[in-house]
């Protein structure tokens, strides 16, 4: 036998148990940074996408796109405007946003998975009668304490999941676009981050993974923690172990905990097959929050 052949018996092998485990239970996976932007990194995912809902994973897609918003805002010569970090969206830029991730990379995404011999379907905010709702953002400036208007920025407050569960009872991946709705089922850009907490927490997913550019949350010795309770990682929030842009991260994975999500995985997108070796390998990738 060749020691390739060999080698990947054995990853088969190691991989049982896991597939064993992770049949049937639900995955929210959110797409976003360098997994994005590399094609090889993109086509890796895909592929991870594809095997895990070929072997009875439920896999959920939520992914970004605010580079791409402001790329093609640029070119159209919209300037952009920027409050503690926050994109001010107008109509215009709202429909520039819709047009990106809806009518774009959506898309793109299901056709790489469907190429790959996956099924998939785009949604978003409009869906279904509305199946993904928000409220403008209240947002008070942190330099001057007042509130500030950031236009068509919204924060989830509801989502149906009816939508979601019939597609993955189909065995069809839902690719879920950071566009919500209002009351009047009017356009809201909403951080994907939290469009993905808020998929995971009512779906009450077995796992969410945020795909990112760091290797992880790391601790007190400055190493990455490859498990962290979600006490200890409080801890590290009040502490200061955890800081600047980790601290949404953390926040985060305790919202998704608190909420009846069984583990939370802060991976490093830029490792190719990151999600395969979470999920089907005794290694892992990341740090892994679990609830005690």
């Amino acid at each position: 036998m060749h020691s390739s052949a060999r080698a990947t018996a054995e990853a088969l092998v190691e991989a049982l148990p896991h597939v064993q485990r992770w049949a049937g239970r639900t995955v929210v996976v959110k797409y976003g940074g360098s997994a994005m932007v590399s094609p090889e990194l993109a086509d890796a995912v895909m592929q991870d996408v594809v095997l895990l809902s070929a072997v009875g994973v439920r896999v959920v897609l939520v992914h970004g796109g605010g580079n791409a918003v402001s790329e093609l805002s640029k070119r159209l010569g919209l300037s952009a405007t920027f409050i503690d970090g926050l994109r001010v969206t107008d109509d215009e830029t709202m429909r520039i946003a819709q047009l990106v991730q809806v009518g774009g990379i959506s898309r793109d995404i299901v056709a790489a998975i469907g190429r790959r011999g996956g099924r998939a379907l785009g949604l978003s905010g409009q869906d279904g009668g509305g199946w993904l709702r928000a409220v403008a953002r209240q947002h008070i400036s942190r330099e001057t304490g007042l509130p500030v208007d950031l236009g068509r920025v919204g924060d989830v407050v509801g989502v149906d999941t009816s939508l979601v569960l019939g597609l993955l009872g189909q065995g069809i991946t839902p690719v879920i676009a950071p566009v919500a709705v209002d009351a009047e089922l009017a356009s809201l850009n909403v951080n994907a981050d939290s469009v993905a907490n808020a998929v995971a927490e009512a779906l009450r997913a077995d796992r969410l993974l945020f795909l990112t550019d760091v290797a992880g949350i790391k601790g007190e010795d400055g190493a990455v923690a490859p498990v962290a309770s979600a006490a200890t990682l409080r801890a590290w929030i009040s502490s200061g172990v955890i800081s600047g842009g980790m601290i949404p991260k953390a926040e985060a994975c305790l919202s998704a905990i608190e909420a009846g999500v069984g583990g939370v995985t802060v991976a490093d997108g830029r490792v190719p097959h990151a999600v395969l070796i979470e999920l089907l390998t005794d290694a892992g990738v990341g740090t892994m929050v679990v609830p005690g």
